[in-house]
């Protein structure tokens, strides 16, 4: 495909929307009359840049699972993976990116050293921290509302094999909030994450290296790339009849024995007990330095804790309608707690809420697009019809 052809298309005016590998939930990636931009991952590898001192630069379409299998054959590794490796880089970077090992290294936004991005002309320009700030605030973690992501510049860690990971099955809620809340105090744990599915409560923790620690009870085990062996279960296809309904809610460090309290009466009773697949808990502690991205889950929260609440529900309207409105008053709850939501998956984004989620971000959201001629790009997703041009 020639490089020039995301600018003109870009730059033609035509209803657009924007997608990376489509591993998306609610439609966000889906059109109907509009053009659809979407990434070829073919001949990604060949167009990876080594910069020197731990900086690569990658085109958006490439995969994190071939981008990290080529970086640990050279010494180095992403610093945070997705659980699900087969999405795009360029993706996973407009919705922030989150894993395993957002313990130790927060969102995968945070490093991104610079973007390569398209805006509604047609006109591609680098952003950083440095140059055009605004719009990379915007953009990483931004849903594709300030242009295509064409090429990422990423810092990158060195390649650590071996992951020692310890298993711990909760009794108790009260237990596991209390063990996850002094995890995320913790500056010597690498690797968190939890989960309930079938009425069982298990957290992970983990620490990176051959020497940090040798195994001796039936709960530890040596992983060898554990981000890879976690993606090879994938994600399990959808009989046509079932439809996903997935939700991440991100609430501040203190805040999360609250959110657990309001999702665990509804796994007791309908709808949301007969269609839940999995709670699944991460902890994100950003970097000191981390750049206030617009609408990333955390905002300017040191310490979140993540809790995603994934469902599998039959496609009729009225049971689809009422897992909607469980997963909607479990968006107010978070926010009542000071959090936000993981903007990738279902959140009823109404102009009320996101005006009290992100303020002034909002109308200063509006007016980049007015200025970058991005009107007809996105123009569905909730984000945008929120933000009022002023």
């Amino acid at each position: 495909m020639p490089a020039a052809f995301p600018s003109a298309l870009l730059g033609s005016g035509r209803p657009l929307t924007l997608r990376g590998a489509g591993h998306s939930c609610d439609g966000q990636t889906v059109t109907d009359s509009e053009l659809l931009v979407t990434y070829a991952p073919d001949a990604a590898v060949q167009q990876v840049r080594d910069l020197g001192d731990g900086l690569i630069e990658v085109p958006a379409g490439m995969g994190w699972y071939g981008l990290e299998r080529y970086l640990n054959h050279r010494g180095r590794a992403v610093p945070v993976l997705p659980n699900y490796l087969n999405m795009s880089v360029g993706g996973t970077l407009s919705v922030g990116g989150a894993g395993i090992d957002s313990l130790r290294y927060g969102m995968q936004v945070d490093h991104v050293e610079r973007i390569q991005l398209i805006d509604g002309t047609g006109t591609s320009r680098w952003c950083s921290r440095a140059d055009h700030p605004e719009l990379f605030r915007f953009a990483l973690g931004g849903l594709g509302t300030v242009g295509l992501i064409e090429r990422a510049v990423l810092r990158t860690v060195p390649y650590l094999g071996e992951t020692h990971v310890h298993r711990i099955e909760h009794g108790t809620s009260k237990e596991f909030v209390e063990y996850t809340e002094r995890i995320a105090q913790s500056d010597d744990v690498d690797v968190y994450w939890a989960t309930l599915q079938r009425g069982k409560l298990f957290s992970i923790t983990g620490w990176h290296g051959s020497g940090l620690r040798r195994c001796g009870h039936k709960n530890c085990a040596i992983v060898r790339d554990l981000p890879v062996r976690n993606h090879r279960a994938g994600v399990a296809d959808l009989p046509s009849d079932r439809v996903r309904l997935w939700s991440d809610y991100v609430v501040p460090a203190g805040q999360f024995a609250a959110m657990l309290a309001a999702v665990e009466p509804l796994l007791r009773r309908t709808p949301l007990n007969r269609v839940l697949t999995m709670l699944y808990i991460l902890i994100v502690r950003r970097p000191p330095d981390a750049t206030p991205f617009a609408f990333t889950p955390n905002g300017t929260v040191p310490i979140s804790m993540g809790l995603g609440v994934y469902t599998s529900v039959d496609r009729d309207p009225g049971t689809i309608a009422a897992t909607r409105h469980v997963l909607y008053d479990l968006l107010e709850r978070c926010c009542e707690l000071g959090g936000r939501p993981y903007l990738y998956g279902v959140t009823n984004l109404g102009a009320a809420l996101a005006e009290q989620l992100y303020g002034t971000d909002l109308d200063r959201l509006a007016q980049l697009r007015s200025k970058h001629r991005l009107e007809h790009v996105n123009a569905h997703l909730p984000l945008v019809r929120a933000a009022v041009p002023t």
